[in-house]
């Protein structure tokens, strides 16, 4: 399995994400959103009084239910 570097926007910095089942109020349900396009994690941790970007090396995990898009939308 490949690795690659992923960004996620937020108010804290997140060392050890954790990987939850179940339902809320995100668009996909619980989960932890990440994106390879660091402008986007900017733009959505600026939503924070605290704004931070964690950075991660991850290797796939085939295991997860991964939901991929190309492109950043105004979302």
């Amino acid at each position: 399995m490949g690795k690659m570097t992923v960004y996620h926007g937020g108010s804290a910095i997140v060392k050890n994400p954790k990987i939850l089942k179940g339902k809320n109020t995100k668009d996909f349900g619980h989960g932890f959103y990440c994106t390879i396009i660091r402008e986007q994690a900017e733009r959505w941790a600026k939503r924070y009084d605290r704004p931070v970007v964690s950075v991660y090396t991850v290797r796939m995990n085939t295991g997860l239910n991964i939901l991929e898009f190309r492109e950043m939308t105004n979302a």
